[in-house]
């Protein structure tokens, strides 16, 4: 049966931005350097040494797939270092797929969950957002019914995010990758954004709200006095799309723009049940505090998909309570927290479903939500 892989990762070579960044922007893009004295590495965007968590242990945790697996930790796993190109080998991931039994393939960046909560320039963003979406899409483009690059598109100069949609529809994008984070303090459903989700309904292209990194994440407020480390960090990002999947609902967008899909990527699955609820009771008596004009239940029918975890416990519950039409899962790699074996670990996980709902969640939800 075939199976698609909605949630994979790039990990870009540091020079990326040195060689795709038009000449405007070259001198302040992203990239990585070693400081000749200390040989510590620095993440640099705009001349500037982004305050970020150990970048060491970062880029290993970001391809550390399968070491946790084999007693690493954080502290131990390998770094990815430029001098090794085999991350932008296709032929290799490729064979990746096969090996785990998947058709398709979504990938979303790896650096660009890090450097875009960390540049506020938004004309530095919409360049290092270009560069990008051209290198992913040259670098799959051999593969073109295999692998499939989600755009990174910025939301924090609208015109230039529309004039990248278009461009990216023409490079034969299937999804577009919106960093799950505040811009300027407003919610996702802000009437400013409306013309980003107007132009992503008229080309029917998915929106995908992943997690990155950024100073503002969901309990950030209970560690100002110091850095609260890695796994503090980790644990709270992935609740950021959910909250900004609950600005866009709760602003109205899905009432503006109907044929609208929106996912929550690397978010889990189990919280959608209790999110619903929530949701639901509060809207029977608060419905005019917000700008909604339907149950939340219509909202999700229509226009919310969910990626959850080959390993996660409450999916195939939240499954049974939800309905099966709205989920598909994802295999995270190659990033430490990912999961090994993801095909065989997730019809394991969902053998107490009936096999047609197993084979929406593996195949035909994720076909529908990406067009693909």
């Amino acid at each position: 049966m075939p199976t698609i892989d909605a949630d994979s990762h790039f990990m870009e070579p540091f020079d990326l931005f040195e060689h795709y960044t038009e000449s405007a922007f070259r001198d302040r893009c992203m990239r990585i350097e070693r400081d000749a004295g200390t040989g510590q590495l620095a993440m640099m965007v705009d001349r500037k040494p982004m305050q970020i968590l150990d970048i060491e242990a970062t880029l290993g945790a970001l391809v550390g797939y399968g070491q946790k697996e084999t007693g690493r930790d954080l502290s131990s796993f390998e770094s990815y270092t430029k001098e090794n190109p085999q991350w932008q080998d296709m032929a290799k991931r490729v064979e990746f797929l096969d090996q785990e039994g998947f058709d398709k393939q979504i990938i979303y960046p790896s650096l660009g969950l890090i450097w875009e909560g960390g540049t506020e320039d938004p004309e530095l963003v919409s360049a290092l957002c270009r560069a990008y979406n051209t290198w992913a899409c040259e670098l799959t483009s051999d593969y073109p019914d295999r692998l499939y690059p989600a755009a990174h598109i910025s939301l924090r100069d609208v015109k230039l995010a529309l004039e990248e949609v278009e461009r990216v529809v023409t490079l034969g994008a299937r999804t577009l990758f919106v960093a799950a984070m505040p811009i300027d303090g407003k919610s996702l459903g802000h009437d400013d954004f409306d013309p980003i989700w107007a132009a992503a309904e008229a080309n029917d292209m998915a929106i995908s709200l992943h997690l990155a990194a950024h100073p503002k994440y969901t309990g950030h407020q209970y560690f100002e006095d110091r850095d609260p480390g890695f796994m503090f960090v980790t644990m709270n990002v992935i609740q950021d799309p959910r909250m900004a999947l609950t600005t866009m609902v709760y602003d109205g967008v899905f009432d503006r723009f109907p044929e609208l899909r929106v996912g929550t990527i690397e978010a889990m699955a189990g919280w959608v049940g209790e999110w619903i609820e929530r949701l639901s009771y509060r809207f029977g008596y608060m419905q005019k505090t917000s700008r909604m004009k339907r149950h939340p239940r219509e909202y999700y029918d229509q226009n919310i998909w969910v990626c959850g975890d080959p390993e996660e416990k409450m999916f195939p519950l939240v499954v049974q309570f939800m309905g099966d039409e709205k989920f598909f899962f994802g295999s995270d790699y190659p990033h430490a927290e990912g999961f090994v074996h993801p095909v065989e670990s997730t019809r394991k996980l969902l053998s107490t479903l009936p096999a047609d709902s197993v084979d929406r969640i593996m195949h035909r939800n994720a076909q529908d939500f990406f067009r693909l």
